[in-house]
């Protein structure tokens, strides 16, 4: 089974025209330069703004279609979605955060003991870290059970250290789980460490040239980095 999106869009400065179709498994990455229409994808696939001609199918079932004039609503689709800003209840514990968006408790605790925020839950989101808030996120996202999981720039206030290990922990749950994630981010690392497949956007088109320029300058920087590490050792030990 698989997910297809065809999709167009006006945007402000260029329309969004996608044709994809995404493996029902793994993590699928969507990058490239900043206002090139990612995010406007995840909320058109999420149902936060309708297409203005195309179809999106999931496993064959149409969440949205322009031909017919179909569209699900948001709260309608199997879907769950992580914002960068987190989107838990600053009122309530983890535990009740992932517990709003399910009746079953086993699972709810299921899913906090495999992003380990377990021994966590009954601190409010201001009291535990940024990744801890971001891990209960994720929790609540997939407390719904969706078919999809969708993340917007969901590290991007996390230090380096931080976004590995939830990184980590997401490739883990999406094997775990076998529940499908599209992940949009602005690191290529990242992107090329965590993903199935990586899909490039500019200015609203995929595109493969700019992710391969962005490889090999990152290959440039590395063997640049290394050298000028390397004269530096090599100056202080003489």
């Amino acid at each position: 089974m698989s997910h297809t999106i065809t999709a167009t869009k006006r945007l402000a400065h260029f329309t969004l025209d996608v044709d994809i179709t995404l493996p029902d498994s793994g993590i699928h990455t969507i990058v490239g330069p900043s206002g090139s229409g990612k995010t406007t994808l995840l909320r058109l696939i999420a149902g936060l703004e309708t297409l203005d001609s195309g179809v999106i199918l999931c496993d064959g079932a149409a969440w949205s279609d322009t031909r017919s004039g179909f569209h699900l609503n948001p709260w309608q689709r199997p879907v769950g979605m992580v914002f960068q800003d987190f989107s838990l209840f600053p009122h309530l514990s983890l535990m009740d955060n992932v517990l709003f968006a399910t009746t079953d408790k086993f699972w709810a605790e299921s899913l906090m003991h495999a992003l380990d925020v377990w021994v966590i839950r009954f601190a409010k989101p201001r009291h535990v870290s940024g990744g801890e808030r971001q891990r209960g996120a994720i929790c609540q996202a997939l407390a719904r059970k969706p078919r999809l999981l969708l993340l917007d720039e969901p590290f991007s206030a996390l230090d380096r250290p931080s976004r590995r290990s939830l990184g980590a922990l997401l490739r883990d749950t999406a094997e775990k789980l076998a529940i499908p994630m599209i992940l949009v981010t602005h690191d290529l690392e990242e992107a090329l460490t965590l993903s199935d497949t990586v899909l490039t956007l500019v200015n609203g088109r995929v595109s493969s040239d700019w992710l391969q320029k962005r490889i090999e300058e990152m290959q440039t920087d590395a063997a640049r980095n290394q050298e000028a590490y390397t004269r530096k050792r090599t100056e202080w030990r003489a």
